[in-house]
């Protein structure tokens, strides 16, 4: 008789996360991802470098990685914590393919995007929620044009 095991059991869910508030007039750059700039995160005992769509992004100034782009990180010595260095807001999912290489991302200069829907991260490489000084810094920076709502 045929049956069904559910199997696997408890997971931890992740997926695309959705930041836009309006998909109508959103423009994007592309920039190159550094796989070295995203922190490593343990998901069901596995490690993972998870890229999350609205994360925002700045540009590497200083060291192997500059002209690159990684998430906006308090503390970060290459640049990527200076609001000066802010490029937009990652687009795309990257869920593992960081742990393998540098990659090719879109990055959203021009949206309205919900500001509790979007992350920064903090000096241990964790996701955060935006915080309001970070958004204040996006919304001033001239060539970015994000409103937050």
């Amino acid at each position: 008789m045929a049956s069904f095991d559910k199997g696997g059991g408890a997971t931890t869910p992740f997926g695309k996360n959705a930041y836009l508030r309006s998909t109508q007039d959103v423009k994007y750059e592309s920039y190159t991802c550094s796989a070295a700039s995203v922190a490593v995160e343990v998901i069901d005992g596995f490690d993972q470098k998870i890229l999350q769509s609205g994360e925002v992004m700045a540009k590497i100034a200083t060291g192997d990685e500059a002209g690159k782009v990684g998430p906006f990180q308090a503390g970060a010595t290459d640049g990527r914590a200076d609001t000066a260095n802010l490029v937009g807001i990652n687009d795309t999912f990257l869920p593992w393919q960081l742990l393998e290489r540098d990659v090719e991302i879109a990055v959203a200069y021009q949206a309205t995007a919900v500001q509790g829907w979007c992350f920064e991260r903090n000096a241990a490489g964790a996701r955060i929620p935006l915080t309001n000084a970070t958004a204040d810094a996006m919304r001033g920076k001239k060539k970015l044009h994000v409103n937050f709502s």
